[in-house]
Formats: structure tokens, C-alpha cells, sequence
């Protein structure tokens, strides 16, 4: 068994402060590895979480899961997990179960976390798991927010990025490590955050949305019409989609697909429009028609 539940890193008694001043009930910070970056399309491979608790407690979890589905070669890169390694661990309908009895009712904070909560809740309504009142915090969102017009602000925004900005050595991509230094990071903009802004303020920063407000599942089925999407973001092959809003409203566009995301507000295509050469969010819900390029 490979280990990878041991970190270096702790939290120190400043962290831990302004962390409980702010959430006083306790946080929990988590990370997951995953095969890609569709939770339509992709499977969990590894689970792990950093819990402050009111008592001013740290309690770690960390699984690993065989994804029952090859692990794709390019991502081995940044993970470390072959379906190797992984062959003697258990699918994910426990250790998913046991994450959520982890967390609880506690305010879940990740690093670009619209990610992770989308593979979190695509878990849930697989297994038909209960879904908690969480409310999910995003330590990516936050640092952009109280730093992006500093004098003094970092290169980007990458959590490996912050943590050099900060001062805070760590294994990336390990995941244990991952949402430990998402923690510290957070509790480091909550610093500086205090220095300028009322406090009722943090939720403009940091918030993203409440697990329940994923409750009902068949927003995220995809219509047949659309079985195309799957293929070509799996593979990342251009398509053209005809979309019913924006500039080009009912007009074809070319984009490429990146990842299939269940949203609050639905199933979300992210993907890189050619036109304007930026990646967008497009609602799945709108997208009339597509064409698939040969």
C-alpha cells in the first residue's frame, strides 16, 4: 500500500485563530485527485481533508479509490496513482460515505473548489447519498479577491503559486498536502482580508454555494441530442455548438471542451471558445445543437 497520508505540514496557532474567529463551528479543507476534469465523465481516485474543529482540534482523512476505470496516462504525471497502484483499493461508494460522515454539517473549503464539488456531489447523487448543508468556501476565489489590486500580489493564483507566496513548502498534488496548504492559504488571506474589510464581507470573496443546492439530480442528466459532448470532451475535440445566448445568440460557434460540470444552476460545459479565445462556462440547457469535427 502506498502511503501517502503523512504530511510535514501543520497548522499554527495564528492560522487556527483567525480560522475559528471567522468560523467559529469549524471548517474543513479538502482536495481530490481525480482521472480528468469532468465529474460526467471521471472518477475520484483520492480523497483527503483537513478538519479545524471548534475545540481547536485537527483531524485528517485520506483515502485512495480504484477508479474501476483506466487512469488515463497524461494525468499520471501530476498525481503519482497508476490503476496499479490503486488495484487493491476500494471503489468509491465507502470511503465517499465516510468522507461525508467526516465533514459532517461543516463549511467545505478547496483550492478552485468548483471542481471538487462537482465530482463531491456527482458521488452523492450516484450512491443517493444525503446531502449535508455544507456551505463551500473557495480559497482560489478568495485570494484573487483580497489580492488582486496589493502592491505586493502573487504571479497567479495556482495554489502552488500562493504557497511559495506565503512561505509554505509543500508535496503538490498530493492530496493530503493539497488541502492542508488550501487551509493555510485561506487562513492567510483571512489575514489580510481583516486588515480592510468588515467581516460580513467574506462571502462576496469566498463563497461559491451550499451542497443543497444540488438536490435535484436531473438537471444533470445530458439529453441525448447532446451524447456527443461526452466524446469530444473526453478526447478534447473541437466542436461546434449553436448556443441560445451571448454575442454569437443562436449562431454556431466553435469551442473545446474541458470538462462537463453539475452546477447548482445545472450541467455546465466549460470549454475554450476559439472565437473569443477564452474559456467560458455555457449552459447545457441552451445549447441547441452541436457539430463534431471529422
Amino acid at each position: 500500500m502506498i502511503n501517502r497520508v503523512e504530511t510535514q505540514l501543520e497548522l499554527s496557532h495564528t492560522e487556527k485563530n483567525i480560522l475559528l474567529k471567522y468560523f467559529p463551528k469549524g471548517i474543513c479543507a479538502f482536495d481530490l485527485e481525480m482521472t480528468g476534469l469532468s465529474p460526467i465523465l471521471d472518477k475520484i481516485i483520492e480523497i483527503a481533508a483537513v478538519k479545524l474543529t471548534p475545540e481547536n482540534e485537527v483531524k485528517l482523512f485520506h483515502k485512495l479509490i480504484n477508479p474501476l476505470i483506466p487512469i488515463p496516462e497524461h494525468t499520471i504525471q501530476y498525481h503519482q496513482l497508476t490503476n496499479d497502484k490503486l488495484k487493491d483499493s476500494p471503489s468509491l461508494k465507502k470511503p465517499l460515505q465516510e468522507f461525508i460522515d467526516f465533514y459532517g454539517n461543516y463549511p467545505l473549503l478547496a483550492h478552485s473548489a468548483m471542481f471538487d464539488a462537482s465530482f463531491l456531489i456527482k458521488g452523492i447523487h450516484d450512491y443517493n447519498y444525503s446531502i449535508s448543508l455544507s456551505s463551500i468556501y473557495d480559497s482560489c476565489r478568495m485570494a484573487r479577491a483580497v489580492y488582486k489590486k496589493k502592491s505586493l500580489t502573487p504571479k497567479d493564483f495556482k495554489l502552488s503559486t500562493l504557497a511559495e507566496f506565503f512561505n509554505i513548502s509543500f508535496d503538490h498534488h498530493k492530496a493530503l498536502d493539497d488541502a492542508l496548504v488550501a487551509l493555510k492559504v485561506f487562513a492567510h488571506c483571512l489575514i489580510e482580508f481583516e486588515k480592510t474589510y468588515p467581516k460580513e464581507n467574506l462571502k462576496n470573496f469566498a463563497y461559491l454555494f451550499k451542497l443543497n443546492s444540488f438536490l435535484n439530480a436531473e438537471k444533470y442528466i445530458l439529453p441525448n441530442k447532446l451524447a456527443g459532448l461526452k466524446e469530444a470532451t473526453q478526447k478534447q475535440h473541437k466542436i461546434d455548438i449553436k448556443y441560445k445566448g451571448g454575442r454569437l445568440k443562436n449562431q454556431f460557434r466553435t469551442v473545446k471542451p474541458i470538462s462537463l460540470l453539475p452546477l447548482p444552476q445545472g450541467l455546465i460545459l466549460y470549454a475554450e471558445c476559439l472565437n473569443s479565445q477564452q474559456n467560458k462556462y455555457f449552459h447545457v440547457n441552451k445549447i441547441q445543437s452541436l457539430k463534431l469535427h471529422n
